[in-house]
């Protein structure tokens, strides 16, 4: 696997003539072939949201007559636990993932890129700032759909304000001292990222009205 993203990534450098461009050409790829596992992980985590609700309710239900209550999670986690497994999917993305990142940290970009002008080569790192500014403001972009009331999932509430620093931070420290092609890499994920989330709440959202 990794020889073969190695030897599409100098495909699209030879297309290109630009490691920067060919790091975001084969970003997209990879995550457009992970696409059908993706939609799938956020469909089970969808139906898992709606399924705490539903077993808080039978709790609250039940909440005087525990022997009931067990019979009727014990129903009710048979019924769905075909669903539940669906969220363990996502996991499958894990190495192909780092793969990529290997890939990427291990390949000859010892030059620049029209995408990061600033920047003598893509192996060092961005002493400006810029990339780790831009990938942390990417980061929460799919957080702040949970503002937008007709985008919401289900009972999902706004995120928390420290939840959202911790993420800043976090995507600042990780590509602080990360080579900035590493850098190109963690932004152009998360802005396919979050374009797929934002398509797929609105499908959801689409769908929904025209159950109504």
């Amino acid at each position: 696997m990794s020889n073969l993203l190695s030897s599409i990534l100098n495909m699209l450098f030879n297309f290109t003539n630009d490691w920067g461009l060919a790091i975001v050409g084969l970003t997209i790829l990879v995550k457009v072939l992970l696409l059908p596992i993706s939609i799938k992980q956020k469909t089970a985590l969808l139906k898992q949201r709606k399924f705490t609700t539903e077993i808080d309710e039978i709790k609250k239900k039940y909440k005087g007559n525990e022997t009931k209550m067990t019979e009727e999670l014990t129903k009710y986690y048979t019924k769905n636990s075909s669903s539940f497994l669906g969220s363990f999917t996502g996991l499958i993305q894990i190495p192909i993932l780092i793969i990529l990142f290997n890939v990427i940290k291990t390949n000859s970009v010892d030059t620049g890129s029209i995408l990061v002008p600033w920047v003598s080569s893509l192996k060092s790192y961005d002493t400006s700032y810029i990339i780790p500014l831009v990938y942390a403001l990417v980061s929460i972009s799919p957080n702040l759909l949970n503002y937008i009331r007709h985008l919401r999932n289900f009972d999902e509430s706004k995120p928390l304000k420290q939840n959202l620093v911790s993420v800043i931070i976090i995507s600042i420290i990780l590509t602080s001292r990360s080579p900035v092609g590493i850098g190109i890499y963690f932004i152009t994920s998360s802005l396919v990222s979050f374009i797929e989330e934002l398509i797929y709440r609105l499908v959801i959202r689409n769908n929904r009205l025209k159950q109504i």
